[in-house]
């Protein structure tokens, strides 16, 4: 009697718990039913703002709601992606005028060493927009905002970070030359820093010179993508030790290259 009224128990539990279950099916379809139905009425909103259509008066509530909706996935993705670069280092983000826009700070840094910090505000309502920035003019921050900025937040900021970065970093080179390498005169260089053009003395007795030229085709990498040696004496570019220093500078920074260069002798 004991072991048929516990396995009576059982079969109750299970079949209480198949009619959980059973009821919790059904509130979960007609709440994705209810989503559906939604994200639709939604989408065909969307469909007529981007289009310019008049909205009806029933739509006016559905457009604040689609304005919110868009609002809130926006910094939603935005938080994400700050958290992650609180992480790394990188851009950091902060929410204004109500969630309707938000501030990004760009630190730059090289070699460990933290330089200018550039400012960026986005406002997020209908369609994301650039409305202020001290980011300098050599960036292609117009062309960068054209292709990612609608279609990829992520990429629109990595990538302008990795421009921002790299400018930094040969606007810091070019410093570090001067200071530390003071028989190197700079002859060129361009606001961007892609373009770099500097004499090395070789010999102090005989006043001879080597004229290297630095090109950096790739903006977001500090590193040059050509260098070209260029001397009276027309021998020397071709030297195995002037090919050695070619390659040197295309691969280290600039002023570490030079650095390396005058403790082998090849410039004093």
């Amino acid at each position: 009697m004991l072991e048929k009224a516990g396995t009576a128990g059982q079969e109750k539990q299970k079949q209480d718990h198949l009619k959980e279950l059973h009821a919790a099916i059904l509130t979960l379809r007609a709440k994705r039913e209810r989503l559906f139905a939604e994200t639709a009425a939604l989408k065909d909103l969307k469909d007529k703002l981007d289009q310019g259509l008049p909205l009806e008066e029933e739509e006016t509530d559905d457009f604040m709601q689609l304005e919110q909706f868009l609002l809130k996935s926006r910094l939603m993705q935005l938080k994400d992606l700050q958290t992650v670069y609180h992480l790394i280092g990188g851009y950091n983000l902060i929410e204004s005028k109500q969630g309707k826009s938000v501030c990004v700070s760009f630190r730059t840094a090289f070699e460990g060493m933290y330089l200018e910090t550039y400012n960026l505000e986005m406002d997020l309502r209908r369609t994301v927009q650039i409305s202020r920035h001290n980011i300098p003019p050599c960036v292609p921050l117009e062309r960068l905002a054209k292709e990612h900025l609608q279609a990829d937040f992520k990429a629109f900021l990595e990538i302008l970070s990795l421009h921002l970065n790299a400018l930094a970093g040969r606007k810091q080179q070019v410093l570090l030359i001067k200071e530390l390498i003071g028989t190197v005169e700079i002859i060129e260089r361009n606001q961007l820093c892609n373009f770099l053009v500097f004499m090395c003395k070789i010999q102090e007795e005989t006043e001879a010179a080597v004229l290297c030229t630095l090109e950096y085709g790739d903006l977001t990498q500090c590193l040059p993508t050509r260098v070209t040696i260029e001397s009276e004496n027309k021998t020397l570019a071709e030297s195995p030790q002037w090919k050695k220093n070619q390659v040197l500078l295309m691969e280290s920074p600039v002023h570490s290259a030079l650095l390396t260069m005058r403790k082998v002798g090849s410039i004093v």
